[in-house]
């Protein structure tokens, strides 16, 4: 199991992190920041923030049987609720493709504080990079 990653530039989305990600993320670092996100985090993520795809539209995660009538089903392992969600993101389990094709990217607003718009790496002082576990704290300022 890989752990899963959030990336970050005002609109984050869920990935796989896997060496093929890693890579990938790491041509784009100048311009986004992605970090590896904890369990309590990614559920304040998407209780405030979260909508999901239906029909083409985005309709806010507001009520559990919305999450039910797209991601449920009659198998044992079926997604019908925002903690099934959660644990589905963050355990990156065995529906972790089919929460993350139904979520919408998050929209979120700049931090409140310096919000460095340079091509800098987190690494070296920026706000853009691999945050590693230090992201909770970007997403908090975000929400």
């Amino acid at each position: 199991m890989f752990p899963t990653s959030l990336i970050f530039c005002l609109q984050g989305a869920f990935l796989r992190y896997d060496d093929t990600t890693k890579k990938q993320l790491h041509l784009i670092e100048p311009w986004v920041t992605y970090g590896i996100p904890s369990k309590v985090v990614v559920n304040d993520l998407i209780r405030r923030r979260g909508h999901g795809k239906m029909d083409g539209k985005r309709i806010p995660l507001s009520d559990n049987t919305i999450i039910e009538k797209a991601l449920g089903g009659e198998t044992d392992g079926a997604v019908i609720c925002v903690d099934d969600m959660v644990h589905e993101l963050h355990a990156v389990s065995e529906n972790f493709k089919k929460v993350n094709g139904f979520l919408w990217t998050f929209k979120l607003s700049a931090p409140r504080s310096k919000f460095q718009r340079e091509k800098l790496n987190f690494k070296d002082g920026g706000d853009y990079g691999d945050r590693g576990e230090e992201m909770d704290d970007l997403i908090r300022q975000m929400l």
